[in-house]
């Protein structure tokens, strides 16, 4: 049984609902028994539904009519709004970063990113998949982290865990080619070195412009 502590129970619950989220341990479409969850937690059901509603309104969750909650499942628009939605944010916050004058942060965060993704490369276990996973996204957002722009980071950061659900179903479903998304995310880098910032956010464009393709 899993022990919680006393403090901050629906936290607690919350954090650890999107882990098993997060880890896959609860698949897309996995339905979500607050029954079981509350008798192995050892929690009334408030807690359980308050956390819940907090990944609802984080799109990890979704309540459907007379089948209760279960984990987001992935669809053409979902994912196209999600790519969208990077796209525009790092579009634009990369204009930020040069008026900011601070481009050399953001080569400096991509090249270390870069070589943790050339680690991760041809390594096929379960754990590579998320890691790398992970550094796609974190590769993306030096961007924003660059612009130590507090109100841009929390909205980037309340983004973040659906985004990292899209990686995740594109390695997992779609065939994800992680040579070839170095190779975009190489390009992205030579064009900022370059100082070439048309070229910057064309590039931007092209590595969020995938279509999911569902049969």
């Amino acid at each position: 049984m899993t022990v919680l502590k006393r403090t901050s129970i629906k936290n607690q619950v919350y954090e650890l609902i999107k882990g098993r989220i997060l880890n896959q341990t609860y698949g897309f479409g996995h339905k979500i028994n607050m029954l079981e969850l509350s008798q192995e937690l050892g929690v009334s059901n408030s807690p359980i539904r308050e956390a819940l509603s907090i990944l609802e309104s984080e799109h990890l969750v979704v309540f459907k009519p007379n089948a209760g909650p279960s984990v987001i499942e992935i669809n053409e628009q979902i994912f196209d709004e999600v790519e969208t939605t990077a796209m525009v944010l790092l579009s634009g916050s990369y204009d930020q970063c040069i008026m900011q004058n601070v481009i050399p942060q953001v080569i400096r965060a991509m090249e270390t990113c870069l070589a943790e993704q050339e680690r991760l490369a041809d390594n096929t276990d379960r754990e590579s998949l998320f890691e790398f996973a992970k550094l796609s996204i974190v590769f993306d957002i030096s961007i924003i982290k660059a612009l130590n722009n507090a109100t841009l980071n929390q909205l980037y950061d309340s983004f973040f865990n659906l985004l990292y659900m899209v990686v995740i179903y594109d390695h997992q479903k779609v065939g994800f080619d992680r040579r070839k998304s170095i190779e975009e995310h190489r390009l992205i880098l030579d064009t900022i070195k370059a100082g070439d910032h048309d070229e910057v956010k064309k590039n931007i464009r092209l590595h969020f412009s995938r279509s999911l393709n569902l049969i």
